[in-house]
């Protein structure tokens, strides 16, 4: 026997102890070393023996795949993604669950032909798992490493056995991946089930599903949010005695005070990091303790977001719609999916379910968007003086001549400047601000119901597209000059989006060569993103509800700085006043029924145009703050029909389930507040 092969079973029961401690329901009251203290029990001589040596002896061998996933599971905080990571996971379980179907019956006498054999020295089995390996590492799953180290143990002569099944699966691994795919099955059945009889079963099926499903069952958000407030408040008192003011401070104002009135957007960083205050044991013990605080919420959260974003539409069948007595839909949930997902990201920036349905994707030690993870696989580097070059164009002095035409490459756009690169690189600043809060704002926008849910679920992927096309011009001559032909008042504006050539054109404002107008850059930007991050309709708002195309844009005028990050809306921030002045004290209103039925040149040729803007600004922020929210998901949901052609002049008042006379009265509910 060789040493390896005669310490293995000592490290493999300790991996088990430790991911036994971490996966307790009291784990998160433990300090951070109590796995790590439980996992070197196996190490207690016993009669001259480990304590693992001795459990060796009952015969169960812990194949290497199991080892791997335990030993993930014991490194993992609570609420933590893992190594593995939700797809990794399931790959382990459904790998456990084939190899001993495939082994186990035969190998006990079911038919005349035992695998077994196969497993010696021989290319069968060790060939065959080696294929499954390399085609999991070819599509990024990161269970092909453990798969792949068993073949090398295998080769090693690591375990005591020389059958190549012992080093890739054994019957405890076997009956835990049988035991979580039966969840699966249990909670799938729950879910369609109905109410009722998915409320009856729903606390086994999240027992047995959760490990493969990698999240936590749903609780009520005010639960979640009771117990981490009182993790925090427990934190707080333990950094205070201890005399670490800074932590007790950072966990003082982690919870972000309620908006009223406003939408929340969070600022979300691409990893997370450890303060550089921290430097001390105690410090990181609280540091840590904080963290899976935090997870385990943002796991909580986002169970919460793939339970809302399941809530759309079923669509029924020809027969019910014949009949007209179909069931009735289920309330669409899509804008509460999305900020209940950045909710749990601000908590986890790790959470790695989370990240893939918001459609970043993992690169080095950070998450990207997929545009940046291209431009990454290419070699290309950020260059504050250039935006994304290549390695070969980094530090070399290319002087520009006044009003010749320099490229700016963001993270989404690509920028043709005349305005000198310091406007170009202010300019990118504004346009990438205004798509991650645009992101947020109208999230339940970018995928159909049913798409939101697959990516919810991991059965997405996220699409990269091409850059957006913008053009900065020098001076307001030249903007004028090459846009009248598209827009006869060109000259009294600061920016342009115009759909036909798909490209957001903008103006210095008079400050200087990195000033703009930051709202008209988030204005037309938001044109841009809405036209372009789905298949829209070139005719977009042509016949009806073009008032909300522009009302939207409007709302990201209302942009405000806030604690960890900014507000949208509020009818004290951006246009919103003025329209209240219209309506309170000028008493302007244009019933909703009428705006509703203009289309883009009944608007644009509308005398009382000007007033007119006002009001849409203010009508914005009722559908997305108004009544809490209340005609949130209706309002984008309008968007959507609009910018895919089947609006007409009801579809609004059918959406948000009321009459249009009711929603004026509500209207002027909320602005006279």
């Amino acid at each position: 026997m060789t040493l390896a092969a005669w310490w293995y079973p000592v490290v493999a029961w300790g991996a088990v102890f430790a991911a036994l401690v971490r996966l307790a329901p009291l784990s998160r009251r433990l300090p951070a070393w109590a796995p790590a203290a439980v996992a070197a029990a196996t190490l207690v001589p016993i009669a001259g023996l480990p304590l693992g040596r001795w459990l060796h002896g009952i015969g169960l061998v812990v194949s290497l795949p199991l080892l791997v996933v335990f030993v993930d599971a014991a490194c993992t905080p609570a609420g933590g993604g893992g190594f593995l990571g939700a797809a990794g996971r399931r790959a382990a379980v459904w790998f456990g669950a084939v190899a001993g179907i495939v082994l186990y019956p035969a190998a006990l006498g079911l038919g005349a032909f035992d695998p077994y054999v196969l497993g010696w020295r021989t290319p069968g089995v060790a060939a065959a798992v080696a294929v499954i390996g390399v085609g999991l590492a070819l599509a990024g799953n990161r269970f092909s490493i453990a798969i792949l180290a068993a073949g090398v143990a295998w080769q090693a002569g690591i375990l005591e056995s020389d059958n190549a099944w012992d080093y890739v699966v054994d019957p405890l691994y076997t009956l835990l991946a049988a035991a979580n795919l039966a969840g699966m099955g249990l909670a799938s059945l729950a879910r369609r089930a109905g109410p009722l009889r998915a409320a009856s079963v729903s606390t086994v099926c999240a027992v047995l599903a959760g490990a493969a499903a990698g999240a936590d069952p749903p609780q009520p958000r005010t639960t979640l949010d009771e117990r981490f407030e009182a993790s925090l408040a427990e934190l707080e008192r333990r950094a205070t005695r201890g005399g670490f003011e800074d932590i007790a401070s950072l966990v003082r104002e982690w919870h972000l005070p309620a908006v009223p009135g406003r939408q929340s957007i969070r600022r979300i960083p691409p990893r997370l990091t450890v303060p550089e205050s921290i430097d001390t044991p105690e410090e990181e013990l609280l540091w840590a303790d904080f963290v899976a605080a935090r997870r385990a919420r943002a796991a909580g959260l986002f169970a919460l977001a793939v339970e809302a974003a399941r809530a759309h539409a079923r669509v029924p069948s020809r027969t019910e719609r014949a009949r007209g007595d179909g069931p009735k839909p289920l309330e669409q949930r899509g804008c509460e999916a999305i900020e209940l997902l950045y909710a749990a990201l601000r908590d986890d920036p790790e959470h790695e379910r989370a990240r893939k349905a918001g459609g970043w994707v993992r690169r080095d030690d950070g998450w990207v968007w997929p545009e940046t993870a291209r431009r990454l696989d290419a070699g290309e580097i950020r260059d504050a003086a250039r935006g994304w070059t290549t390695r070969s164009r980094l530090g070399r002095d290319e002087p520009t001549p006044p009003g010749a035409t320099i490229a700016w490459l963001s993270d989404h756009w690509k920028i043709s400047s005349r305005a000198g690169r310091n406007a170009a690189a202010t300019l990118a600043q504004e346009l990438e601000l205004a798509h991650d809060v645009w992101r947020q704002a109208f999230g339940g926008f970018v995928l159909e119901p049913a798409e939101l849910e697959r990516a919810f679920e991991g059965r997405g992927r996220p699409p990269s597209r091409g850059p957006f096309a913008a053009t900065l011009f020098a001076d307001r001559a030249a903007y004028a000059a090459e846009l009248e032909k598209f827009e006869p008042t060109i000259a009294r504006t600061l920016g342009l989006y115009w759909t036909p050539t798909r490209t957001a054109y903008f103006l210095p404002a008079t400050g200087g060569d990195d000033a703009f107008a930051t709202a008209t850059v988030h204005h037309e930007a938001v044109h841009q993103l809405f036209a372009e991050m789905r298949k829209t309709s070139p005719l977009a708002g042509e016949r009806f509800g073009f008032w909300a195309i522009e009302a939207s844009a409007c709302y990201l005028e209302s942009l405000q700085p806030a604690a960890d990050g900014w507000t949208l809306g509020g009818r004290d921030a951006g246009r919103a006043p003025a329209a209240r002045e219209r309506l309170v004290e000028d008493g302007f209103h244009v019933p909703l029924g009428e705006l509703c039925a203009f289309g883009r040149s009944d608007l644009q040729a509308d005398e009382r145009l000007p007033a007119i803007y006002s009001q849409i600004s203010g009508l914005a922020d009722f559908f997305m703050n108004g009544e809490q929210g209340k005609y949130r998901e209706a309002f984008v949901e309008y968007l959507v029909r609009i910018y895919t052609g089947t609006v007409s002049p009801d579809t609004l008042a059918r959406l948000c389930g009321t009459t249009y006379a009711d929603l004026d009265d509500a209207y002027r509910r909320h602005m006279a507040r």
